[in-house]
């Protein structure tokens, strides 16, 4: 994406920029919305044959980006698999949590006891 950014027209950067916010927030339906931004892009002049052009990097992109997307966001559909690889973020997570559903802890112990068990691993 960086590269096609130096190379692509200006009227087609939009186009990474909704790719970037996609990535970053990973929606169950993002690739519904990467499929229809590969429509929007058209190659001019029809069919590219030959050395791909920036715009048909960019469709490249769009189209492979919609049909792996699945298998960014498998963490919504498989339990199993964390939102995080980072240890120190699922506790943090489970200790929001925590404190969302408990509406915070009433003493010092609570909280040394609730942040103990945030650190343990649940499987």
């Amino acid at each position: 994406m960086r590269e096609l950014q130096n190379k692509l027209p200006q009227e087609w950067l939009w186009v990474l920029e909704e790719i970037k916010e996609l990535i970053a927030e990973l929606p169950p339906e993002g690739d519904k919305r990467l499929y229809a931004l590969w429509k929007q892009v058209l190659i001019p002049g029809g069919r590219h044959i030959g050395p791909s052009t920036p715009v048909t990097q960019l469709r490249d992109l769009l189209i492979r980006l919609s049909e792996a997307w699945e298998d960014y966001c498998a963490f919504y559909s498989d339990p199993a698999i964390p939102w995080t690889n980072n240890g120190t973020e699922q506790v943090i997570g489970r200790m929001k949590m925590r404190a969302r559903t408990v509406r915070g802890y009433k003493t010092w112990p609570g909280m040394q006891t609730g942040l103990m068990l945030a650190g343990t691993k649940t499987n």
